[in-house]
């Protein structure tokens, strides 16, 4: 009974992949609000950078953001992976997207009594232009650090960067 599973399982997958499209690229962030960036500027530890890999099947679409978040005030220095289900909706050569998923933190350097593993949750805004294999974007997050962070709405931290895409298949 397990195989026959197994094999059903594998029947429909194999196929929804060869309609899906993978893509793989880099990603830069600036990290802070409008009002934080107009007063104290824009210095080097306000940037987060790393990679992102995305899986579109129809109009839903799944990511994931492995970002290098430097040290600041709130957090200490931290690799964030940021991940999301949700929507993606193609208009001619322009992909607009909108997500939904808990978000990781592990601290590179472990300060005290904090937990060196968190878990936040991100809503992420997406909006691409399609240029054959390759895609610029621009991107948005509305990132907890933890999920106790909603009940209040100050914690909130709202990440707005570019990407750069190449699809695999």
């Amino acid at each position: 009974m397990k195989k026959i599973l197994f094999f059903l399982i594998l029947a429909a997958v194999i196929p929804a992949f060869a309609f899906a499209d993978f893509q793989i690229g880099a990603i830069a962030m600036v990290k802070g609000t409008a009002a934080s960036i107009q007063t104290g500027g824009i210095k080097a530890n306000d940037f987060t950078y790393g990679g992102e890999a995305r899986l579109n099947l129809g109009i839903l679409q799944g990511g994931v953001s492995a970002l290098y978040y430097p040290a600041d005030a709130d957090m200490p220095a931290s690799i964030v992976a940021l991940t999301d289900v949700g929507l993606a909706l193609d208009i001619w050569f322009i992909r607009l997207g909108a997500g939904l998923g808990p978000n990781f933190y592990s601290q590179l350097q472990n300060s005290g009594g904090t937990r060196p593993l968190s878990v936040g949750l991100n809503m992420k805004l997406a909006g691409d232009i399609n240029l054959g294999s390759i895609s610029v974007g621009v991107v948005a997050y509305y990132y907890l650090n933890s999920l106790s962070d909603l009940r209040t709405a100050g914690k909130a931290r709202p990440w707005v960067g570019l990407t750069a895409m190449l699809k695999l298949f």
